[in-house]
């Protein structure tokens, strides 16, 4: 099996549908770049830090334990063209999707729900989970019996093996990200994000490595989140980022690929076009983490801190910010537990 760095420039290789455009990719670059250099670019900034519980008077290990059933949960946000967004107002701020999510487990946690404790979530039925993640608007999270099972598998497996906290998961890893990985997907197969192309298993890992990015963010890359492999992680690869590259050129798309997603066909987990864009976009990203530094280096900046995480962060985070400019783009779309 290629792990995802392999995995993408594998599947960049032998794409028919999707291609990585150096033009584009150039173009981010010195968008990044000029971020970095009028101070707009910090890994403190960015949106995702916005609903992190650290005025909730949670433990080291409490917050490892909410970080993880973040990441659990984090896939499949998206709604049809049209319909009002799965959308919640939080201390102030309306949130939709990824944060909207993370913004229901905090409102349960003001609310007594231990949703940080695997003894508890694991239990937790249908009813619990409409309940915890209720909107704003009539739309709902997709997917709430799979967040159900995962949450239970999940729970289950950290209180029979790890002694009901994924703290004593961090202990194993020796401050390795990579390692991380590696003891997740063994142990927990709801994180096991790899499909076949051409013949070969490939890796994507989206869920397995942005709980590793976010736990090292969170953690200011510090104590048992000192991840001194942290630059081997690749992008994670969903449907927003790659939505973000399409739009500066980075990627583009067959005039097929890019009908069947004007249209919203739904794709499947797996199918070659699905790999293809999410392969792709892994490589894409370092290309861009590597022409990057190159911009910087020549403006005489230091590149510390360039590399795919706050690359796919810079990304997201654009996409939100400027989602109304980004509309114009289509995504593809798939209902499943990766992404």
């Amino acid at each position: 099996m290629l792990w995802p760095r392999e995995a993408g420039k594998f599947i960049a290789s032998k794409a028919r549908d999707v291609k990585i455009n150096m033009e584009g990719v150039r173009k981010v670059a010195k968008v990044i770049a000029d971020a970095v250099q009028e101070g707009k670019m910090d890994v403190k900034e960015f949106k995702q830090n916005e609903v992190l519980p650290i005025n909730k008077g949670l433990t080291t290990a409490q917050l490892a334990d909410w970080m993880f059933l973040i990441n659990t949960l984090n896939f499949n946000f998206w709604t049809p063209d049209g319909v009002p967004k799965f959308s919640i107002e939080y201390e102030g701020k309306i949130h939709t999707g990824y944060l909207a999510m993370v913004a229901c487990v905090n409102r349960a946690i003001d609310e007594g729900k231990k949703m940080y404790d695997p003894h508890y979530y694991s239990k937790l039925t249908l009813d619990d989970i409409k309940h915890i993640f209720r909107s704003d608007t009539p739309s709902t999270m997709p997917l709430f019996d799979e967040r159900v099972r995962v949450m239970g598998e999940v729970g289950t497996k950290l209180i029979e093996k790890f002694d009901g906290s994924f703290i004593n998961i961090l202990k194993q890893v020796s401050g390795s990200a990579m390692k991380l990985v590696e003891l997740v997907i063994s142990e927990f197969p709801c994180f096991c994000d790899v499909a076949e192309y051409e013949g070969q298993k490939v890796a994507i890992f989206k869920r397995v490595q942005i709980l590793a990015a976010d736990l090292w963010m969170l953690f200011h890359g510090e104590g048992l989140a000192n991840f001194t492999d942290i630059d081997q992680l690749t992008m994670f690869a969903d449907y927003r980022v790659p939505q973000a590259m399409a739009y500066f050129g980075a990627l583009e798309y067959s005039d097929s690929l890019h009908q069947r997603m004007v249209k919203e066909e739904l794709f499947k987990s797996g199918d070659r076009e699905e790999v293809e864009i999410r392969g792709c976009s892994i490589h894409g990203t370092e290309l861009i983490v590597e022409e990057t530094k190159h911009v910087m280096a020549e403006r005489g900046m230091d590149v510390v801190g360039i590399n795919s995480i706050s690359v796919d962060y810079f990304l997201w985070d654009y996409r939100l910010n400027n989602a109304k400019e980004l509309e114009k783009i289509p995504y593809h779309r798939v209902r499943c537990i990766f992404y």
